[in-house]
């Protein structure tokens, strides 16, 4: 139901004018013709078989209404019939299994251009881990005796 820009009372029926308040609807009156008519023609595209030319009118009705839920339903419909198709077709089944085994390859190529952002962090525990080994290993080093001299008694 569709209130009255002017006024606020609920209209039944979208005339040119307000029957409260006389205020000019022309522009909602043509609106809503014209959405209905899209509505229809696309109802009529779908129902004779051109299911492509009906996505594209509910999608112009959309960019009319989005809040349309009849043509959202319906646009949701396709778009969930493609994505079964898309995951059913043995090309795409293929294709997922070939992205699959090349996850590591792309990884690494990633890596190497420095697109990613795990490469900074590998490089950077790696330096860490690096200047922590050699400061224990340097701490270990003081921290040793040092060895008794050697007193030979062997005769000079």
């Amino acid at each position: 139901m569709l209130n009255c820009p002017m006024c606020n009372k609920p209209i039944q029926e979208v005339d040119e004018r307000c029957p409260t308040c006389q205020a000019n609807l022309a522009l909602i009156a043509d609106y809503i013709k014209d959405l209905q008519h899209g509505l229809e023609l696309a109802d009529r595209h779908t129902r004779s078989g051109r299911l492509g030319e009906a996505v594209w009118t509910y999608l112009e009705v959309l960019e009319i209404e989005p809040d349309n839920a009849i043509a959202r339903r319906q646009v949701g419909r396709v778009v969930t019939a493609v994505r079964q198709f898309d995951r059913a077709a043995p090309s795409r089944r293929w294709a997922r299994h070939l992205q699959k085994q090349t996850r590591f390859r792309r990884w690494l190529e990633a890596w190497e251009e420095g697109d990613s952002a795990w490469g900074w962090v590998f490089w950077l525990i790696l330096v860490v881990g690096a200047l922590v080994l050699g400061y224990v290993l340097g701490q270990q080093q003081l921290e040793r005796p040092a060895p008794p001299a050697q007193v030979s008694t062997a005769p000079r």
